[in-house]
């Protein structure tokens, strides 16, 4: 059997996890997004660090007591034992009425540092555009497993997901970059749907970053066989300048 790297284990963990919580949550009360969602729905190349949610129509205690359950449950074990991995510890750094996070650290063979990621599920914001449907089998086959169904944001939502974020992190963040990429190459954002001020400041953090930033944040977390397309100061400028500009002229 193929040994995963550090990004193939977070994404095995991730496919694991939403399988056995669609077992004990209601797929109806939880949206898929972020960069998870661009993997899986999206042809995204680029491996997802963490997994983010956002609730839907369940109350934060109860989804805590799901979550735990799932995370030490016989079926996760189970999952997780056919590549040899198990949970080695989990931490609940936040866990409020708006936000419920939970740290994972992996342990795999051979390996004396467990695989890290994030779970995070956030308050829904009335953001309506999802629809539920199961996992590709381009993602889950490389892995034997099977394909949990879960709702995803769709359309322009993951887009406009995406220019927020990049506006509004206190630290820019490469990865929103290379995914807005991905994005606008696929649809231009509607005239109108964003305000001009969130744009523009997209826009700038866009430019802010040099390639060492992307190439520390982002290259580890591609397709291996994708590498080649993106490891170059001109690739990552390029791809700079045509999310700036997209954002423009938006």
């Amino acid at each position: 059997m193929e040994t995963l790297n550090n990004a193939q284990v977070v994404e095995f963990f991730h496919i694991a996890f939403l399988t056995v919580l669609s077992r004990r949550v209601d797929p109806t009360r939880y949206v898929l997004k972020g960069g998870a969602n661009l993997r899986y729905f999206f042809g995204s190349v680029r491996y997802s660090e963490e997994i983010d949610l956002d609730m839907n129509g369940i109350e934060p205690w109860h989804l805590e007591e799901k979550v735990d359950g799932a995370l030490d449950s016989g079926p996760m074990k189970i999952l997780l034992r056919a590549r040899g991995l198990a949970v080695e510890g989990v931490s609940k750094p936040k866990q409020t009425k708006t936000t419920c996070r939970w740290k994972v650290a992996i342990a795999v063979p051979g390996r004396s540092v467990p695989v890290r990621t994030k779970i995070e599920f956030s308050k829904r914001n009335g953001e309506h555009r999802y629809s539920l449907e199961a996992l590709p089998g381009r993602i889950v086959a490389p892995y034997a497993l099977r394909s949990p169904s879960i709702q995803h944001y769709t359309d322009g939502a993951p887009t406009e997901q995406k220019v927020k974020a990049l506006a509004g992190r206190s630290e820019t963040q490469a990865r929103d970059v290379f995914d807005l990429d991905l994005l606008l190459r696929r649809a231009p954002i509607p005239a109108g749907s964003l305000n001009s001020q969130l744009l523009d400041d997209a826009s700038n953090r866009a430019m802010e970053l040099p390639f060492a930033a992307f190439r520390d944040q982002v290259l580890p977390f591609l397709e291996p066989d994708a590498l080649e397309l993106y490891d170059t100061e001109a690739a990552w400028e390029q791809m700079q300048s045509f999310v700036a500009e997209g954002l423009e002229e938006s």
